[in-house]
């Protein structure tokens, strides 16, 4: 289909036609797009995200035309996808359809999905909007996964969309409404990941504008104009009010945010620089920062440390906004160990001693879920128990000789942090993971479970006993790793705090030829996550 414009007074069937500038316009802006900012390499197969109305339709047109005349970095394969959201009956069956047809009358592949959009904001507690946009691009990507495993080594996969400069001035002003910072101010980039944005110098008139010259009626979302939206007061409402103060307000925010967007770069790479400088403890559920290395930052990179470990754990466009920021500089300025902070769904921020640690809300109930305070493991003499509830294994074994001078096959005690940050544990500077203790104090069974509010113990070189929970405070030992270190008992009384401290009255004679040796190890390479946190 070539792009033209009817002329007045011409038939519907018959009559002349030209040859629409719009048409170039629009198609050389794309072009340039592609060129400038490098969108994807040559013969890449990009995935169009095509809703039906004028953007998308513009998009994919665009696309096209430039593949049809051999523009070197026109896409290699043009796949088009759409998702019917499940939100408005007739209307989005009938958007599926015709994205079909268009998609078939240009000879392309197509991919149409339908989703449950209503469902799946009210099991996640979002907004509908959010969980549409969600959604909708965990569509795409995963139509982009099936056909990277189509090709293999073969291509790039893009994923193209129809976003215009007015919905970048839109996203600007949502962006400043919800105080997101630089990283927001700066809008929309051409290329971020796997997401290219052709369109984003041109306006949805022109978007318009196009499709009318190809002869395409584009769908009309009547979502659009429904006022419960924020987007859609800002665009009906909003705007408008703003340019009765700046005419130009449209331009001067998208060259502001062009600014913006260079600092921000500038700035993300300091950024990068300091987040190496931190050495983060990353897991895939948790990450923690030391306290003291945050304190040290410049406030501009220390807020890029706390977005950069909430991308890490909840993607890029996790809505991490100033107000949580404040509560973040917050909780490491005045609180307390065990103070923690809810932020948007699915993180949560855990004061320690000396650790700020964030991490997924469902790992962190998971793993307390996973303690069972009632199970108790035996501990052979020789032998081994490992505790996968708890993520630790611990070792028992009887020896000959003087302590020290080991020379047995079992593996050496492993180096880790300080479970503690007072007291004679945290001066240490590293968790006992070896102890010796008198066989005649540690005879008969053995026994391992964790710590039970009422549990006691007389620490080494004291007299009387103390509660395990005041002995854990004064030591500073973090509450989550309270309730996950393995208490090793005999018989009578309890012998080993793992990690930390033993019974005094397990303690090893000076003169002693004999002990039994317990050690602890983490069960994987790493400890349990937040475990030194």
């Amino acid at each position: 289909m070539i792009c033209v414009v009817r002329r007045r007074g011409v038939g519907k069937r018959s009559g002349s036609y030209a040859v629409s500038e719009i048409c170039s316009r629009v198609e050389a802006a794309v072009a340039r797009a592609l060129t400038e900012h490098a969108l994807w390499p040559a013969g890449a197969t990009v995935v169009a995200a095509v809703s039906g109305g004028p953007d998308s339709l513009c998009l994919l047109g665009a696309l096209q035309a430039l593949r049809a005349r051999g523009h070197p970095l026109a896409p290699g394969a043009l796949v088009v996808a759409h998702l019917e959201h499940g939100l408005r009956g007739a209307a989005g069956e009938a958007d599926a359809r015709f994205v079909a047809e268009v998609a078939a009358a240009l000879g392309l592949r197509s991919v149409l999905e339908r989703a449950a959009v209503a469902a799946e904001a009210r099991a996640t507690h979002r907004s509908l909007e959010d969980a549409a946009r969600r959604v909708r691009y965990a569509f795409l990507r995963r139509v982009a996964a099936e056909l990277a495993a189509e090709a293999g080594e073969r291509g790039t996969i893009r994923i193209a969309t129809g976003h215009t400069r007015d919905d970048q001035v839109e996203t600007l002003v949502l962006h400043w409404l919800r105080g997101s910072g630089l990283t927001g101010l700066g809008g929309m980039a051409p290329l971020t990941g796997d997401l290219a944005r052709p369109l984003l110098t041109l306006t949805r008139a022109e978007t318009e504008g196009y499709c009318a010259a190809r002869g395409w009626q584009p769908r009309t979302d009547a979502t659009n104009a429904d006022p419960r939206y924020v987007r859609n007061r800002i665009r009906h409402h909003l705007l408008p009010a703003l340019e009765g103060y700046n005419p130009n307000l449209r331009t001067a925010l998208v060259r502001n945010a062009a600014l913006l967007a260079a600092d921000e770069a500038y700035l993300d790479a300091r950024g990068a620089e300091a987040w190496e400088a931190l050495s983060p403890g990353v897991a895939p559920t948790a990450i923690t920062l030391d306290l003291e290395r945050l304190r040290a930052l410049p406030l501009a990179l220390r807020h890029r440390a706390y977005r950069r470990a909430a991308r890490h754990l909840a993607g890029h466009d996790y809505p991490l906004e100033a107000r949580h920021i404040a509560l973040l500089d917050g909780l490491l300025a005045g609180g307390r160990n065990g103070h923690a902070l809810d932020l948007p769904e699915p993180l949560r921020a855990l004061r320690g001693y000396a650790t700020l640690t964030i991490t997924r809300r469902e790992a962190a109930s998971t793993a307390a879920r996973e303690v069972n305070l009632d199970r108790t493991w035996p501990l052979p003499v020789p032998g081994t128990v490992e505790l996968p509830e708890l993520g630790w294994r611990v070792r028992a074994w009887l020896r000959e000789g003087p302590p020290g001078l080991d020379t047995s096959a079992y593996p050496p005690p492993p180096e880790l942090p300080a479970f503690a940050h007072a007291g004679d544990e945290g001066h240490v500077g590293h968790a006992v993971t070896r102890v010796y203790l008198a066989p005649e104090a540690a005879a008969g069974a053995l026994t391992v479970r964790a710590w039970r509010p009422g549990d006691r113990f007389r620490p080494l070189g004291m007299t009387a006993e103390k509660k395990l929970q005041d002995y854990f405070a004064d030591a500073k030992v973090p509450r989550p790793l309270r309730s996950r270190l393995p208490l090793v008992f005999g018989p009578d009384h309890l012998l080993w705090i793992t990690g930390l401290r033993i019974d005094d009255r397990a303690r090893l004679p000076t003169d002693a030829t004999h002990a039994r040796v317990l050690q602890l190890e983490p069960l994987d390479s790493n400890a349990p996550d937040g475990a030194l946190a």
